[in-house]
């Protein structure tokens, strides 16, 4: 999967589950920002196909991936009890 699908796959599933994000343009890349209560969210879709994922949280920057900021975004969101 290209970085363009994977960013699509991405917003559907935020949308999907009813997750508020915003978009912005910046340097060579489409972020996505997401903020939830216990942190904010920065997931960068370059053009180069790299995604660059980072949570601020509790004065700390952690960078991960993909697929675990999804994990953590969704349960932090809905709560990880009302999932299927």
């Amino acid at each position: 999967m290209n970085a363009l699908e994977q960013f699509l796959a991405f917003v559907a599933h935020l949308q999907e589950e009813k997750i508020h994000f915003a978009l912005k343009c910046v340097r060579d890349a489409i972020m996505v920002t997401i903020v939830t209560p216990p942190a904010y969210y920065e997931i960068e879709f370059f053009a180069n196909g790299e995604i660059e994922v980072q949570k601020f949280a509790a004065g700390h920057v952690t960078s991960t991936t993909l697929d675990e900021i999804t994990k953590i975004v969704t349960d932090e969101w809905t709560g990880p009890d009302e999932r299927p």
